[in-house]
């Protein structure tokens, strides 16, 4: 998810793309509704009963196509709320429920109709919205280290780190998604080979990050400070805890705003595989 995708209101950070699902829905719903009675259609919530098979169906496409994904935190795969959807399963679902319940041909053209112009608008939305990042983190940039108590350890340079995909991870202590998902990102950063992951602090100062860690038995081998928060300011992150995916060129494949499961980790650890 891109920065741009993200509308800010206040502290509130709510996902475009979401949105626009939202609204289609409702859209969709609203034309079922005109299609039943202006064709006198007896079935029982056709409208209704599509948008939850479509619902279904999308979710059950999306954990099945990276099922080594959820292998990895199968509980998640509940987890709907967090996003993860197959639209295409979706929309195939829906317009097997419409062609049961409307019946009559009249009807079901109708529902289909309007089932193809809304998925053609989303279509449209999404190719609007990959469009991919332009956006490279400068070689010269440099992360203090956290982990350095004892003997004075030189900082991470983005420069050194090129060739391989990376993985930021922007926090703060004060933020309550951060302090969920850092055990699993500590976690991950110590076992993951494909990518180096480093937990970047936003703003805060190393004793009090020290603390935080400690006090949460947490390892601050991969972690980082950002004092004056320049990473958050260069990308755009509008809140936090942000996620960038930087393949091994440098350039920002893909934002992650919001807190983060070990799943959607995992696919976009995946995607950055792919050229």
């Amino acid at each position: 998810m891109n920065p741009d995708n993200i509308i800010q209101i206040g502290p509130l950070a709510l996902a475009l793309d979401r949105l626009v699902a939202v609204g289609l829905m409702l859209a969709f719903l609203t034309a079922l509704d005109w299609i039943v009675r202006r064709y006198r259609v007896a079935a029982w919530q056709p409208a209704g009963l599509a948008l939850l098979a479509g619902l279904v169906a999308a979710r059950a496409g999306h954990v099945w196509q990276y099922r080594e994904s959820y292998a990895l935190e199968p509980v998640a795969a509940l987890q709907a709320w967090l996003g993860g959807w197959n639209w295409h399963a979706g929309v195939a679902a829906a317009g097997l429920v419409l062609i049961v319940t409307l019946r009559r041909r009249k009807p079901v053209l109708a529902g289909l109709g309007v089932l193809a112009g809304l998925t053609l608008a989303w279509a449209g939305f999404l190719a609007a919205g990959e469009s991919k990042s332009s956006l490279r983190l400068p070689q010269t940039l440099t992360l203090e280290r956290v982990a350095a108590e004892t003997a004075p350890l030189p900082p991470w340079r983005i420069g050194d780190l090129r060739g391989r995909p990376i993985v930021l991870n922007l926090w703060a202590t004060w933020c309550p998604p951060c302090r969920r998902e850092m055990p699993m990102l500590t976690q991950a950063a110590a076992t993951e080979r494909r990518a180096e992951i480093l937990l970047v602090n936003q703003g805060e100062a190393s004793a009090q990050i020290t603390a935080f860690l400690r006090a949460q038995g947490l390892d601050p081998a991969h972690v980082a400070s950002d004092p004056s928060g320049l990473l958050n300011e260069m990308t755009g992150a509008g809140a936090l805890p942000t996620t960038l995916f930087i393949a091994s060129d440098g350039t920002v494949r893909q934002v992650h705003t919001g807190e983060i499961n070990r799943v959607q980790l995992d696919i976009a650890i995946r995607a950055l595989e792919r050229p």
